[in-house]
C-alpha cells in the first residue's frame, strides 16, 4: 500500500491545474527531455537520407540555417506555454473555442498515436534484425511490440517527472554511443570520405534542405507548450529551446548525415552492423525510441484530456499506450506514412494561429476566468486558409496541387499563411465582434 501511495503521489494529475511552484523546473530539465525526444531511429534515417541527396557541405549549411529558424519558432511556442501554464490542447481551446477545437485536438491525438505506433514498430523490427543476425534468435515481433509498448507507456503514465528521469540517463549515453560509428567510419575512410565526390540521386539544393529540415520538426515545435509550462522563467524557455533546436538538433542531424555519407545508407541498423557494434547499438535504439515515444504518448494523453476533462490524465495515458501499441501490432509502418504527412500539414497552421492570437490578446490565455466560446470564427478561418495554402504548395508527386512554391516546405507555408491571415483579420473593421460564436 505504501508503494502504491508513493507512486500515486508522483503521477501527474489533471492538466487544467497550473503547475505548482514545486513542480516548476529550470532549463536543463527541458533541454534533456527535448534532446532525448530528438534522438530517434527515424531521426537518424532522416539525417542519413539528407546525406544521400546532397554533398556534405551543403547538408551541413542547410541543417544549420533550418535549425536556426526552428529555434526561433520553438522559443515562441514554448513562451505561450510558459505564460499560459497550459498544455497545447487547452491552449487551442482558447484559440478556436471549445467545440471549434475538437477536430484539431482529435487530429493531434491521432498523429501522436501514429507516431507512437510507428516508432514502436521500427524499434521492434530493428531489435529483431539485430537478434537474428547476431544471435540467430527469431523474435516474435507482436510479443516484442506489446513488451516495448508497455515499457514506454510506464513512464508516460507517470508524467513529466519520469520523462525527465529517463532523459537524464539516456541522453549522455546516446550522445557518447552515437559518436562510436562516426569514429569508426572516419578511421576507415578519413575526413576525405565525407567530402569526396560521389553520385547523388535526386539532388536537393540548399533552399530545399533548409525547408525540409524546418518542415520535419514543425509539429514538435507546435506542441512545445506541453512541456514548457513547467519552466520557471522566460529565460529558461529561451535557453532550452535555443540549445535544443539551434545547437543540439543540428549537431545530431549533421552527425546522422555524416553516418549516411560514410556508410552509404540511411539505415541505422545497417550502419551499426557495418561498424561492428550491433549488440551495443541495441541500447541506442531502445533508449532513442523510449525518450522520443514518451513525448508522443504524453502529448496524446494531454490532448485526450481536452476531449474527456473528467478522466484523469494518467488513465488517458494508459488508453493511449494501448491504442498506440495496437497500431504498431497492426503494421502501421506499411500504411500511414502519407497520412502522417497530411497530419503535419493540417496541424502546422494550428500553431501559427495560436501563436498569432496569443500575441494579439495575451489575457485570453492567462485569465483563468476568461470566457471560452464554442467557436471563434477568425482563428478557424485562418486555420482553414493555412491548410489550403499548404495543399496548394504541396507538390503533385506528394498528392498536392503543386500550384506554387513559397518556402519549398508546404508545412511552413501553411503555418505562415495562418499567422498572416489572423493578423490581417484582426485589423479588418468589424471583424472582432464576429470572431466569437457561442
Amino acid at each position: 500500500m505504501k508503494l502504491l501511495r508513493k507512486i500515486a503521489g508522483i503521477v501527474e494529475r489533471n492538466p487544467e491545474r497550473p503547475p505548482q511552484e514545486g513542480e516548476l523546473r529550470r532549463w536543463p530539465f527541458l533541454t534533456m527531455v527535448l534532446i532525448g525526444v530528438s534522438i530517434s531511429v527515424p531521426f537518424f534515417a532522416f539525417g542519413g537520407q539528407l546525406g544521400q541527396h546532397a554533398n556534405f557541405t551543403t547538408v551541413a549549411i542547410g541543417v544549420i540555417l533550418g535549425s536556426a529558424l526552428l529555434g526561433l519558432w520553438g522559443v515562441l511556442t514554448g513562451y505561450v506555454g510558459l505564460v499560459a501554464r497550459l498544455p497545447t490542447a487547452m491552449i487551442i481551446q482558447r484559440t478556436f473555442g471549445r467545440r471549434g477545437s475538437m477536430a484539431i485536438v482529435g487530429m493531434m491525438v491521432l498523429t501522436s498515436f501514429c507516431w507512437f505506433g510507428l516508432q514502436t514498430q521500427i524499434l521492434v523490427k530493428s531489435l529483431a534484425a539485430i537478434l537474428r543476425t547476431q544471435l540467430a534468435y527469431e523474435l516474435d515481433e507482436r510479443i516484442g511490440v506489446v513488451l516495448v509498448g508497455a515499457l514506454i507507456a510506464s513512464t508516460a503514465v507517470i508524467g513529466v517527472k519520469a520523462m525527465g528521469k529517463v532523459a537524464v540517463v539516456s541522453v549522455p549515453l546516446l550522445l557518447m554511443a552515437t559518436l562510436v560509428p562516426l569514429a569508426i567510419g572516419l578511421d576507415r575512410h578519413g575526413m576525405a570520405g565525407l567530402f569526396a565526390a560521389r553520385p547523388i540521386t535526386e539532388p536537393m539544393g540548399l533552399g530545399m534542405i533548409v525547408s525540409v529540415v524546418v518542415g520535419a520538426e514543425v509539429f514538435g515545435c507546435s506542441i512545445n507548450p506541453d512541456l514548457s509550462r513547467f519552466l520557471k522563467t522566460a529565460g529558461d524557455n529561451a535557453t532550452a529551446m535555443t540549445i535544443n533546436y539551434a545547437i543540439a538538433f543540428p549537431l545530431l542531424l549533421i552527425l546522422a548525415a555524416a553516418l549516411g555519407t560514410l556508410y552509404g545508407n540511411a539505415d541505422l541498423v545497417a550502419t551499426m552492423l557495418a561498424a561492428g557494434i550491433a549488440l551495443p547499438g541495441t541500447l541506442i535504439i531502445i533508449l532513442a525510441t523510449w525518450t522520443s515515444n514518451d513525448k508522443n504518448l504524453y502529448a496524446s494523453a494531454l490532448a485526450l484530456s481536452a476531449l474527456f476533462p473528467k478522466v484523469e490524465r494518467w488513465q488517458l495515458a494508459v488508453v493511449a499506450g494501448v491504442l498506440g501499441t495496437c497500431l504498431a501490432a497492426a503494421d502501421i509502418l506499411g500504411h500511414f506514412i502519407v497520412w502522417l504527412t497530411f497530419m503535419g500539414l493540417l496541424i502546422a497552421p494550428m500553431s501559427g494561429a495560436y501563436v498569432a492570437d496569443f500575441l494579439m490578446k495575451r489575457s485570453r490565455y492567462t485569465d483563468a476566468n476568461a470566457p471560452i466560446p464554442a467557436f471563434r470564427a477568425a482563428p478557424l478561418m485562418a486555420w482553414v486558409f493555412g491548410i489550403a495554402v499548404g495543399v496548394a504548395a504541396l507538390p503533385r508527386a506528394n498528392v498536392g496541387l503543386g500550384l506554387f512554391e513559397i518556402t519549398h516546405a508546404p508545412t511552413v507555408d501553411a503555418l505562415l499563411a495562418a499567422m498572416v491571415f489572423l493578423f490581417v483579420a484582426d485589423r479588418v473593421p468589424g471583424s472582432r465582434p464576429a470572431a466569437a460564436l457561442t
